[in-house]
């Protein structure tokens, strides 16, 4: 087990320089990314090419990123800490708190602005995937997990 935790805790450090580093690209780059996947969503989601598919997509990025931390946070802290409650809400906190980061970076980025919405998003996207983990491994345990 210590061997996975470690190779959790890279895999969380890892997953959040990928999301901090979203954040340090200019504005211009980060549209540039969005509009690379507007393009490919929209074919499979003909809504997103009316005129707020990159906010939609942007969104749903935000949301996608901080549920795969949420996923690694639950699985960091699953085997290790008691009681279901600690076990969601201490990678909420964790999640919340990388979150307040990331908005932050984008103060300092030009064409970028930080927004607390975005920190809602965030945060409901790691507590869903901090959610579906728990609920997974407490069926694979043979107990419930909420």
């Amino acid at each position: 087990m210590k061997k996975g935790k470690i190779i959790l805790g890279i895999l969380i450090v890892a997953w959040l320089a990928v999301i901090w580093g979203h954040s340090m690209q200019p504005a211009d780059v980060s549209a540039g990314e969005s509009g690379k996947w507007l393009e490919v969503l929209s074919k499979i989601f003909p809504f997103l090419q009316g005129e707020n598919g990159e906010h939609y997509v942007r969104k749903a990025a935000h949301f996608t990123e901080y549920a795969i931390l949420g996923v690694l946070l639950a699985l960091e802290l699953a085997y290790f800490v008691k009681g279901w409650l600690r076990r969601f809400f201490e990678p909420v906190a964790f999640a919340l708190s990388a979150s307040f980061i990331d908005e932050t970076i984008q103060l300092f980025v030009e064409g970028r602005s930080g927004q607390v919405s975005d920190m809602w998003i965030d945060t409901a996207g790691a507590a869903l995937g901090i959610l579906i983990t728990l609920a997974i491994i407490g069926n694979r345990r043979g107990k419930r997990a909420y």
